[in-house]
C-alpha cells in the first residue's frame, strides 16, 4: 500500500512533470564474510527542486545525554540502595518507518521494473525514501502517536517527550527512540 498505479497522463496533469524515478537501494547490513543485504525502494526526487520549507528535526544531543545521566543518578533514576529498581533505557528501532508515514501531497513515482505496466505510475499513499517531505512526514506520524499516548511534546525540541502519568522520557532521532523509564511503564 505504499502506491496506487494511476495513468501517467494523470501525474502530468496534475504536477505538470513526469513521475520521479525510484530504484533500488542494497545495503550490505553484515560484512565482507557475513554479508546480510537489505533492499529499499527509494525516490530520487531530492535535487529536483530547491525548497526553504523542508524540515527534518533532530534532537539535541544533550537530550540523548540528560536520558542517561538521569538513569545512572542517585535520587532520580534511582533510590539509595535499590538500583534493580530503579529506571531503565529502552532503544527501539523503527523498521521501514516512512512507510509508517501518509503521504502529505500528491507525488507519483516511476514503478519499479518488477510491478511496470505500461503507461501506468505510483501515487504515494506512503512516504517513500527519497522524496522531499519523508522525514517531515514520518515527524508528523510519530509526533501524532506519541500525543495520542499522552506524551507531551518538548517545547525546546519537537523530537523530546514526556509522558507525566507513567514517568517516561522519549527522545527520537529519525527512526530511533530512546526512552526512559520504570520497567514496567516501558
Amino acid at each position: 500500500r505504499v502506491y496506487t498505479k494511476k495513468p501517467i497522463t494523470q501525474c502530468v496533469e496534475r504536477t505538470g512533470r513526469k513521475p520521479v524515478t525510484t530504484r533500488w537501494l542494497d545495503i550490505n547490513k553484515g560484512d565482507d564474510i557475513s554479508r546480510d543485504y537489505r533492499s529499499r525502494l527509494v525516490a530520487q526526487e531530492i535535487k529536483m527542486d530547491k525548497r526553504e520549507d523542508l524540515f527534518a528535526a533532530t534532537p539535541p544531543l544533550e537530550a540523548i545525554k540528560a536520558l542517561f545521566s538521569c538513569a545512572v543518578t542517585e535520587g532520580r533514576g534511582y533510590e539509595k540502595g535499590k538500583r534493580e529498581e530503579g529506571m531503565c533505557l529502552d532503544f527501539i528501532d523503527v523498521s521501514r518507518a516512512y512507510f509508517h508515514a501518509e503521504a502529505l501531497r500528491e507525488v507519483y513515482v516511476k514503478l519499479p521494473e518488477e510491478d511496470d505496466e505500461e503507461g501506468m505510475c505510483g501515487l504515494l499513499g506512503k512516504s517513500l525514501y527519497g522524496t522531499r517531505d519523508a522525514a517531515q512526514n514520518w515527524n508528523e506520524a510519530y509526533t501524532s502517536f506519541m500525543v495520542k499516548e499522552g506524551f507531551t511534546k518538548g517545547q525546546g525540541s519537537s523530537c523530546c517527550f514526556y509522558q507525566q502519568k507513567k514517568d517516561v522520557r522519549a527522545v527520537v532521532h529519525g527512526d530511533d527512540f530512546t526512552l526512559l523509564g520504570k520497567k514496567k511503564e516501558l
